[in-house]
């Protein structure tokens, strides 16, 4: 007899293991889509702080966690309230449908129900718009189904992160925050009680107030990354990773930028200045700390465009790259650029003017980037050359320059910031001088675009205030106790200002103007902007020890004086020296490439070369010429002038500047023919004719020519 039973039990559960093999290995394809749908992620900054919950599609926020995290007593709370027998039926209640069976039939209509938590999971498996009587056999049959495939915990874990709430909210989690205003660790005992009662019915809850508000920190830096692809707002719940994203980003900094730049555009005044862009990055690492987009994302003036990715014309901003391309193309610190007038190009002839719309003749190296002139930037890049600095902006990551993946948007004007590129590739390249010439990528490679010595070279003059009182004054905006760089630029038209500044540490970039393009009225200078820079640059340093930001010596380079006006080694006649960099070989006149010794002052006076004296001319200098060889400078070889048509009645010229040449005097000759004798300075104008000429000059038995087309 025992036999007997012993064999009718195993018989019983080998058919229940069979059959739950079944269960296990039949296709149930809308389960896999449901465990695999859409779950919203939470998006964290630096130190832990909520940035977002991303919604899902209509605005729902369904959050997940693992049911390790979720607490034991709403675990427990929701067993007791939903399914008090969860752990001890396969799906189906039998107790529980027969408790049910007989209060409905006592009272005469539905009582109570017998919906285990996996027949409610069913549902949100397989929903049905019909809850008849069929669609109750239908659960049964789905949550056997379930329990087949999955084990008990996994099925509690499925149900408390997708059980609805109403309210545009599912699960635990965000049901925490949307009806408590709290993380679902931090709930009350009672708390869970009345979070355990709603899914009996989530409508009635829909009409009660809101209380909670998703925090909504980084939206341009966040859709962002959700439009590059860097992570994905739809994580599957099956994966072993939980949806949620740790940014580098530090929310208190990116209060205080937001602050910072609502108060620049409120300082502006009637300047025409309605929004602001601030980016922060880690200098070594490039690692974002702060983005802000827009001044406010619903302020009504195009806030929910991206001023850090909104490409701009960057003006002189971009002219420490160029310095630095000339130092490490033969350039150097003690070199003198000529501030003075000048025509660049041939047939397409390019005339820049400074900001303050002067001259101020021969500067020194440091002088011209500090107080960022423009004729010496535009020489540079002339001399240097187009392709060899955008080699380097290529390194850069300046990608805005390249255009239809068929060239650059580059020619000379490039020198003033004319290409368009964006705040975060400014900031980005930026720091490329405290890290010594080399950036780091975002796999950790290191590429290097500037020799050691060019960028220590950039950093000394950047933070040299003294530099910029020739284009700026001795204002007090860069003023820091702590080494730091800053530049600033002025777009084309004025309809942006931006501002740069980094230590060892820290990058910050500042754009201000209006998203429409209009031009900014009134003063155009940069100082809101670079007030904002500084600002954030004093926060983020201080409490830094200030001898671990000092900048790092050049080592190829010593300090020694050299002649102010001349750049060379100062001689018995210098009246006026500065300290600058000089190659080590030129301390002991030993080797190398030398300097020299300053030649422009004798004891009979200052004598600057033949290409100054039109400057000296026009600013009523008592004027010394130098030993120049005679130069015709204007026009240039080669050069192509279109007759105006439509001023047919007027006189039309070719102007002739001359400089050099040992004499007082000079004949001019056009295609052979004596045109002029004139007296210093060597300036003509003279009739156009169409046709090709040849124009020469003679001076005291040196003469120089050139050919040009009037067409």
């Amino acid at each position: 007899m025992k036999k007997k039973w012993f064999r009718v039990v195993l018989i019983f559960l080998s058919a229940i293991a069979v059959f739950r093999l079944f269960l296990f290995v039949l296709p149930f394809p809308e389960l896999e889509r449901f465990v695999n749908r859409d779950v919203s992620t939470r998006i964290f900054d630096r130190n832990g702080e909520l940035l977002q919950v991303l919604p899902l599609e209509g605005g729902l926020r369904r959050e997940f966690r693992p049911l390790s995290e979720i607490p034991e007593n709403v675990r427990a709370e929701f067993i007791r309230a939903e399914d008090k027998r969860f752990y001890f039926h396969f799906g189906i209640d039998f107790i529980a449908v027969a408790r049910s069976f007989v209060q409905n039939v006592r009272g005469g209509r539905r009582v109570s129900g017998a919906s285990t938590m996996t027949m409610q999971l069913a549902r949100m498996v397989c929903p049905s718009e019909r809850r008849d009587f069929r669609a109750k056999i239908r659960d049964s049959i789905n949550a056997i189904r379930i329990e087949g495939k999955f084990s008990k915990k996994r099925i509690l874990e499925l149900y408390l992160n997708n059980v609805p709430f109403g309210k545009n909210c599912e699960g635990v989690v965000s049901t925490a925050r949307t009806f408590f205003e709290k993380n679902l660790s931090e709930l009350t005992d009672e708390e869970i009680k009345k979070m355990a009662s709603i899914p009996r019915n989530p409508n009635l809850y829909n009409n009660l107030e809101k209380k909670f508000i998703y925090p909504f920190h980084f939206p341009h830096y966040i859709r962002y990354l959700k439009s590059g692809g860097e992570f994905d707002a739809r994580k599957r719940m099956n994966r072993t990773t939980i949806p949620e994203k740790k940014l580098s980003v530090d929310l208190q900094l990116q209060f205080f930028a937001e602050n910072q730049a609502k108060s620049a555009i409120e300082r502006s005044g009637n300047s025409r200045i309605s929004n602001a862009a601030v980016f922060v990055c880690d200098a070594k690492s490039g690692e974002v700390l702060s983005w802000v987009g827009s001044e406010g994302w619903d302020d009504g003036s195009g806030g929910q465009i991206d001023g850090v990715l909104n490409r701009m014309q960057p003006g002189s901003s971009m002219k420490p790259f160029l310095y630095a391309t000339a130092l490490d193309n033969g350039y150097l610190p003690t070199d003198i650029l000529s501030d003075i007038p000048k025509e660049f190009g041939e047939r397409n002839l390019y005339i820049p003017q400074n900001f303050n719309n002067r001259f101020n003749g021969p500067v020194r190296f440091r002088i011209a980037l500090a107080s960022s002139l423009n004729i010496p930037a535009v020489s540079i890049l002339d001399d240097v050359g187009v392709p060899k600095y955008m080699e380097n902006l290529t390194k850069l990551g300046f990608d805005s320059l390249v255009k239809d993946g068929s060239g650059f948007r580059a020619d000379l004007g490039l020198s003033l910031g004319a290409g368009e590129v964006s705040l975060r590739e400014l900031t980005e390249a930026f720091r490329v001088f405290v890290c010594d010439g080399e950036l780091k990528t975002d796999g950790e490679k290191s590429v290097r675009v500037f020799s050691e010595d060019s960028a220590r070279i950039i950093c000394s003059i950047l933070s040299d205030k003294n530099a910029r009182a020739m284009g700026f004054g001795y204002f007090q905006t860069f003023e820091t106790n702590y080494p730091a760089i800053f530049k600033t630029g002025t777009a084309n038209q004025y309809q942006s200002i931006v501002a740069l500044g980094s230590t060892k540490n820290y990058s910050v970039g500042v754009w201000m103007g209006n998203f429409s393009g209009s031009t900014v009225i009134g003063k155009t200078g940069s100082s809101l902007p670079a007030a904002v820079a500084k600002s954030i640059l004093d926060l983020l340093e201080k409490d830094s020890d200030i001898s671990s930001l000092q900048f790092d010596e050049p080592e190829n380079f010593t300090k020694r004086k050299i002649c102010a006006l001349s750049g060379k080694i100062p001689g018995k006649f210098c009246k006026s020296t500065v300290i600058e960099y000089v190659p080590k070989e030129n301390a002991d006149f030993e080797g190398g490439k030398k300097i020299g010794v300053c030649t422009w002052h004798t004891k009979d006076g200052t004598f600057l070369p033949g290409e100054y004296q039109r400057w000296l001319s026009a600013a009523n200098f008592s004027i010394n010429y130098g030993n120049e060889n005679l130069s015709i400078v204007n026009p240039k070889k080669g050069s192509v002038f279109y007759f105006d048509e439509s001023r047919n009645n007027l006189r039309q010229v070719v102007r002739l500047e001359a400089v050099g040449g040992m004499g007082e005097s000079a004949d001019v000759f056009l295609d052979g023919k004596k045109i002029a004798r004139l007296e210093r300075p060597f300036i003509l104008n003279f009739p156009a004719e169409k046709g090709e000429h040849e124009l020469s000059i003679d001076c005291a038995g040196e003469s120089d020519s050139v050919l040009f087309v009037v067409r």
